[in-house]
């Protein structure tokens, strides 16, 4: 009988990872909409895939199966009602709304093969490719200059760890906080829905959770705890929402705690300045430590979640991990300026694949020396392309299953 995947740790031995490698998406993106699209730069795609490819590789020389999102939505498109469905969600979500462009799209989509639909649709769909198939001349017809795409490309895809997360058994679909993001979670909503490696995973959540709360801002940090991010993409209104419905009503675990860090794109969540690297050690930037905010939400009365404050990071850690002493380890050798450039380069995003052992970038040379004087292994990637969507291992990776600790 095939094991049940299943999620209680940080770092735990990693054993499946769900992964985007990057595509045609990036093709689509030009200076004009790189603010839209949430990049600051245009990633050169072959060197990014090469980069993809190797990050990927790392992975599976340690042992862990990777998965891809291209790859399990073609499994599942094979069905034609599936197909359909999949095609049918993204237009509904879409901001198109006339009929003709909406039965149009729906035709061109569902006559593609599995591999043509699931790159297209990733990819984005520009208005001349469909143009000459409608029956009527619309206004969007007459407006190629204004913006080119009926639907838009998803560059940000790479970055899987924002669609969801495994806690436990279950899976958490987010809710993007940004327009041009909240597309991607429909891949992961019918993948858990129709493919057989998510057979036994139910949902936390069929509803959709208030705006915004997304996978970068999600910590398991063991079976009774969660670190939730409040931060530029994740809100006090859906920590609250998850709160009860995880600590009253599910009880799936007993307490939150939640870290507010700084409400802006340099640290658009939790783990762009923070990780977990061992069972008792994360690295840390140095330049937000002074402006962190740390709550911790329990059981109260009444079937309401209590919320108090007063703890330190540490004090926090050291209560929700049961040990005498917890490690902050402070990136760039905690020195400001190296700190603070090699920020830009997501040094702190590191994934753990066992506890000690974690994936960086190899640009970081101050912070990954750092992470080893610590008695931290680091296996080194190359990110020279991928940097440039503003994200790290950790934030290119959905821990499916880890062994627990």
């Amino acid at each position: 009988m095939k094991k049940a995947i299943k999620l209680w740790s940080e770092v735990g031995p990693l054993k499946k990872v769900l992964l985007h490698r990057p595509g045609l998406e990036l093709e689509n993106l030009t200076p004009r909409y790189l603010e839209d699209l949430l990049f600051d730069e245009i990633p050169w795609l072959a060197k990014a895939q090469l980069e993809h490819d190797g990050f990927a590789g790392a992975l599976q020389n340690n042992g862990v199966e990777v998965y891809y999102v291209g790859n399990m939505l073609m499994d599942i498109v094979q069905d034609p009602e599936v197909k359909s469905e999949l095609i049918k969600r993204h237009l509904k979500a879409s901001p198109l709304i006339e009929p003709d462009v909406l039965d149009t799209i729906y035709q061109y989509l569902n006559e593609l093969s599995s591999e043509e639909l699931v790159s297209k649709i990733i990819a984005g769909l520009s208005k001349q490719e469909v143009q000459h198939l409608k029956k009527y001349t619309s206004l969007s017809d007459l407006t190629l200059d204004s913006y080119p795409f009926y639907l838009a490309p998803l560059p940000n895809m790479y970055f899987t760890r924002d669609h969801g997360s495994m806690i436990g058994s279950k899976l958490q679909v987010s809710s993007m906080f940004l327009p041009a993001r909240r597309l991607e979670t429909i891949f992961l909503r019918m993948i858990q829905k129709y493919h057989p490696l998510f057979r036994d995973v139910e949902l936390t959540f069929h509803e959709e959770i208030p705006y915004g709360v997304e996978g970068g801002d999600i910590f398991v940090l063991n079976s009774e705890t969660l670190i939730i991010g409040l931060s530029e993409r994740t809100t006090e209104e859906a920590i609250e929402w998850i709160a009860h419905k995880y600590i009253i009503e599910k009880e799936l675990v007993k307490q939150i705690i939640v870290v507010q860090i700084p409400s802006r794109r340099a640290y658009m969540h939790l783990d762009t300045v923070f990780t977990m690297v061992d069972i008792d050690k994360f690295l840390m930037y140095p330049g937000v430590k002074d402006q962190v905010n740390i709550y911790w939400l329990d059981r109260g009365t009444n079937s309401r979640v209590n919320a108090t404050n007063g703890y330190s990071l540490q004090g926090a850690l050291r209560k929700a991990l049961n040990l005498k002493n917890v490690d902050i380890i402070y990136s760039g050798a905690n020195d400001e300026i190296t700190a603070a450039r090699e920020q830009w380069g997501d040094s702190t995003n590191t994934l753990a694949i066992k506890p000690g052992t974690v994936i960086c970038y190899d640009r970081n040379e101050a912070t990954n020396d750092t992470l080893r004087k610590h008695g931290v292994d680091v296996i080194e990637i190359d990110g020279s392309e991928l940097v440039r969507g503003r994200g790290g291992p950790r934030c290119m990776s959905m821990p499916m299953d880890r062994e627990s600790l």
